[in-house]
């Protein structure tokens, strides 16, 4: 062996005594445990049309003799799209989705999906092994009618998956400057239909699909130097939750099975699912919103008007013959015209009403009047006219 060899055998040798020397096996003794990262805090799983359903509730909710039940059946994954590393693409819990949907709207539901616990009591307590009361070992008792049936189930399936229905991009680069930008489009679509349990007839039946949108910006600077290599990238990929627009298509069939079939005005509540944008351009936003039901009618109010005492005219003496009023339920100050003078103070209220808001185009006024509108700004404030 020459020496060159016996010299580098000798320094690996140092090494790996020094490696050992350093490397010390953990001791099991006690424990020593790194502690997790919490992330972010834990929130309600809502989507865009959750206050939607969540609107219905005052129309739909209850538990008396005359409320429909509701049952979930399968809701399977029907698209066959999975790959051999992550497995399924599409979530098996559609029916899970379905249940949640059916509970925001506050209608009754009674489980089908899942009665094993319930099929395995049930035995126990036909074969007298099981108990509600351990202290006096009596065994359940089994009586015919207890269990409420469903008058309508829920199924279907999710039927559609589909990758880059288009997908584009854009790249440019100046020098030593470079940037990108990329998109695409996929979509899934599910089948849902409203079946009467009794009759098995189908009530209702809902195709809906939702496209999904990714985007991906990147840029980056390269260059090249005589004595290194300079190179910087950043990049930002966006893309929306394939599963939640899956639980977002679902809420939406059973939004439109609930409003169809019992034939429910709900644009209102449809309203609040929507899009500002869309919102604009459809025949829904000159629909008025409604009262909440806890909300009481303007007209049955029990506040009464507060009196005021009326402004100077302009001659600077009170108007004692009329009464001055601020209107509990707009905010308005509404003057109560004398018999005498109904004719002369009817146009005095039409002048107040263009200080409060009123787009009603107002005649020219002469200039005797200014300083009183200037007085009664500055009395009672340029209150908008709540509508």
């Amino acid at each position: 062996m020459s020496r060159n060899s016996t010299f580098k055998l000798a320094f690996i040798a140092s090494l790996a005594a020094t490696a050992s020397a350093c490397t010390t096996l953990p001791s099991f003794n006690e424990a020593e445990y790194v502690s997790a990262f919490d992330g972010a805090s834990v929130v309600e799983n809502k989507t865009r049309y959750s206050d939607a359903l969540e609107c219905l509730k005052p129309m739909l909710g209850g538990n008396g003799p005359q409320a429909k039940r509701f049952a979930v059946g399968r809701v399977s994954d029907f698209t066959g799209k999975e790959d051999l590393v992550n497995g399924k693409r599409i979530t098996q819990g559609a029916s899970l989705m379905v249940i949640s949907a059916l509970a925001k709207t506050g209608v009754p539901i009674v489980e089908r999906f899942d009665t094993s616990i319930a099929d395995m009591e049930l035995k126990y307590a036909d074969n007298k092994l099981i108990t509600d009361n351990p202290d006096s070992k009596a065994h359940r008792q089994i009586f015919s009618g207890t269990l409420p049936g469903s008058d309508y189930h829920i199924v279907g399936g999710i039927t559609e998956v589909n990758y880059n229905i288009r997908s584009g991009s854009l790249e440019s680069s100046i020098r030593f400057i470079g940037a990108a930008a990329r998109y695409f489009v996929m979509n899934v679509a599910i089948d849902l239909r409203l079946v009467n349990t009794k009759t098995l007839e189908v009530v209702n039946i809902q195709s809906l699909q939702k496209q999904i949108i990714g985007t991906e910006l990147n840029g980056g600077y390269f260059r090249l130097f005589s004595d290194g290599l300079l190179d910087v990238n950043a990049a930002e990929r966006t893309q929306e939750p394939i599963q939640k627009a899956v639980r977002m298509v679902i809420e939406q069939a059973v939004f439109n099975m609930m409003t169809e079939m019992n034939r429910l005005k709900a644009q209102n509540c449809a309203r609040l699912a929507m899009n500002p944008r869309t919102l604009e351009n459809s025949d829904i936003a000159a629909v008025p919103v409604k009262a909440k039901a806890t909300q009481t009618a303007p007209s049955a109010l029990s506040v009464k008007p507060i009196e005021m005492t009326p402004p100077p005219n302009a001659s600077g003496n009170q108007q004692a013959s009329d009464s001055v009023f601020i209107d509990p339920n707009t905010g308005e100050i509404v003057r109560k015209p004398s018999p005498a003078n109904d004719s002369a103070n009817q146009s005095e209220v039409t002048e107040l009403k263009g200080l409060f808001g009123s787009n009603t185009a107002q005649p020219q006024e002469p200039a005797s009047n200014t300083n009183r509108e200037m007085q009664e700004k500055m009395l009672w404030g340029s209150r908008p006219q709540i509508r």
